[in-house]
């Protein structure tokens, strides 16, 4: 019995604990204690922010204005070059799967035009060379000085 009764007062103190309960969230009225919460909580956010980047290589940037207006940032290796980062990436990078397939088509048909005024460069380049060896072979056979020759200087050929 004195067992039992033991249990029943163990039970009775259990019950009357208000344990972990769930805690409102609001705004907090009193300015300087709303200050010293927003300092803690920053730092904390900020510490496990860093946490994350450093065990899985994340990259996280933050950027928080406090109540009074003061701006906080946290990033690496700056928030800056994050931003222009995301903003260029983000004009760049299309978001329709049309307009993906557009811009991987419209890549395919300039790399087939840029192939082909490649092979076009390379024949005009090897067609100026058997010029220019006809030329000279023609000046070493004639006595006409190619640069101030004329047409009509040139002997016809047979």
């Amino acid at each position: 019995m004195a067992m039992e009764s033991s249990l029943v007062a163990a039970a009775k103190k259990k019950g009357t604990s208000q344990g972990k309960q769930k805690i409102p969230i609001k705004k907090i009225e009193d300015r300087a204690l709303r200050r010293v919460v927003f300092n803690k909580l920053r730092k904390d956010f900020f510490s496990k922010a860093a946490k994350l980047c450093t065990t899985t290589g994340a990259r996280i940037d933050i950027i928080v204005f406090s109540p009074s207006g003061r701006l906080f940032t946290f990033g690496g290796p700056s928030v800056a070059a994050a931003l222009r980062a995301f903003l260029l990436d983000s004009l760049r990078r299309p978001t329709e799967p049309e307009e993906v397939l557009r811009r991987v088509g419209a890549k395919e048909a300039l790399q087939r035009r840029l192939e082909k005024l490649r092979t076009l460069a390379i024949a005009r380049a090897h067609e100026l060379a058997r010029a220019r060896e006809e030329a000279e072979a023609a000046s070493k056979t004639t006595d006409v000085d190619p640069v101030t020759a004329t047409p009509d200087d040139i002997p016809a050929r047979d």
